[in-house]
């Protein structure tokens, strides 16, 4: 995949601000930085959840017998080792899709859960991001509980 946009951050590419980093990608030759400091730089996140790629540090602190910790699957139908569920894990047994939430601290079924990209959390199928307020709401109809938005401005995470 072709990366649409290479940063010109003069400041280490640390934070937000670095266009790279916002889309959750490493910093490349093409990337015009100074002294940068992009965590995802040499991260295979093609291989990885938003949430991992969001909670980069915690996925950096894995160990090796970290990894290989088998998680039972929401379903039952097995464990998988920690490694396999940094990006979506798919059971045939159930036909569901599983992943690790580092926000959560357990193995959630990807039809019940999604990562806000904007918030940094995961949440619950039934919270939506509100585009307006630019905050999570709870409710499967409008309005925003936040700031009453009923316009239908709003992101699923998808």
């Amino acid at each position: 995949m072709e990366k649409e946009r290479h940063c010109k951050c003069k400041t280490g590419c640390a934070s937000n601000r670095c266009t790279c980093l916002r889309n959750n990608e490493p910093c490349d030759e093409e990337c015009g930085c100074v002294d940068c400091r992009n965590p995802l730089n040499g991260v295979d996140v093609e291989h990885l959840s938003v949430c991992a790629i969001q909670n980069i540090q915690a996925y950096k602190a894995l160990s090796k017998r970290d990894l290989e910790r088998r998680y039972e699957l929401p379903c039952r139908h097995k464990s998988v080792p920690l490694q396999e569920l940094l990006h979506e894990y798919y059971c045939e047994e159930c036909a569901e899709s599983y992943w690790y939430s580092f926000c959560r601290e357990y193995v959630v079924q990807d039809s019940c859960t999604w990562h806000c990209e904007v918030c940094h959390q995961c949440q619950d199928w039934r919270i939506w991001h509100c585009e307006v307020c630019n905050k999570c709401t709870y409710g499967l109809t409008l309005p925003c509980e936040h700031c009453g938005n009923d316009e239908g401005i709003f992101d699923w995470g998808g």
